[in-house]
């Protein structure tokens, strides 16, 4: 009768390898976890096509800091340079969930920071404002210059106040789709078109339900008035406004109602 074989024991390199690859692993995940800062910029700027590039990095990509500078994109020679310094913070606890937050504090804009999750799923993804459920910031109008045409032609100065409340947005098909409620509230707007100044201070809500996204803008002052309506489907914008001069100032602004549309009568009307 044959002999059974003792079992062959593993070698003390073979059996040594899962610790060595988990060891590699480990390793990686150290290097890519503290990663430096200046490897988040380059992702914003890709993504951004070179309008939003982040400078003066500090930290890690997960935990850090930068001045964020708007440009008009890689062949754009202005930019402009945004108050204070942006601190972030990235949780990837719910990584393995396909979910990740993010921690925003901007005191040169906002007072309370804002705390986002962005969650992945087939197709696309979703961001959505986690706390507080209401938040501001304030954003000088010079700002947009940096943003190129029209912007820069504009040479918009003003407040522009940003509100956010309880919103999301969702990639899905190509399209993009709006929940919630943004409001923009732009106080003392001046333009180097105009020797009026202030042109006024206006009101631009946007709601969204999913589907569509209707936004309404109004004048709350001054002598450049504005109003329209407009609906966002997820791929493109439809807006239609009107522009006039309020009584007395109908000479003083013609030259800038002639450069925003066709007239009609005593207004100009406005399309996009």
């Amino acid at each position: 009768m044959a002999r059974r074989r003792p079992p062959r024991q593993p070698s003390g390199a073979s059996a040594r390898w899962p610790f060595w690859l988990a060891g590699l692993l480990g390793l990686l995940w150290v290097i890519v976890a503290e990663a430096p800062a200046s490897w988040l910029g380059a992702a914003v700027a890709a993504a951004s096509q070179q309008r939003v590039l982040l400078a003066q990095t500090q930290g890690t990509w997960r935990d850090g800091s930068a001045r964020v500078v708007l440009a008009g994109g890689p062949q754009s020679r202005g930019a402009t340079l945004a108050p204070g310094v942006l601190h972030w913070r990235i949780g990837l606890t719910d990584l393995w969930h396909g979910r990740i937050r993010l921690g925003l504090r901007w005191p040169g804009l906002a007072e309370t920071p804002l705390q986002l999750a962005v969650q992945a799923h087939i197709g696309g993804w979703t961001l959505w404002q986690v706390q507080p459920p209401d938040w501001q910031a304030l954003v000088p109008a010079a700002l947009l210059e940096g943003l190129g045409t029209p912007w820069n032609t504009l040479a918009l100065r003003g407040g522009i106040a940003l509100a956010f409340h309880n919103a999301s947005l969702e990639s899905a098909a190509g399209r993009l789709r709006l929940m919630g409620a943004v409001q923009v509230k732009a106080s003392d707007m001046s333009s180097r078109l105009s020797t009026v100044a202030p042109l006024g201070s206006y009101l631009l809500r946007v709601h969204g339900d999913g589907a569509k996204a209707d936004m309404q803008l109004s004048t709350l002052s001054g002598p450049l008035i504005l109003a329209g309506k407009g609906v966002w489907n997820g791929q493109q914008l439809q807006f239609a406004g009107t522009a006039q001069a309020a009584a007395g100032q109908e000479e003083a602004l013609a030259n800038l109602l002639s450069l925003l549309g066709q007239r009609e009568g005593d207004k100009v009307r406005i399309g996009l």
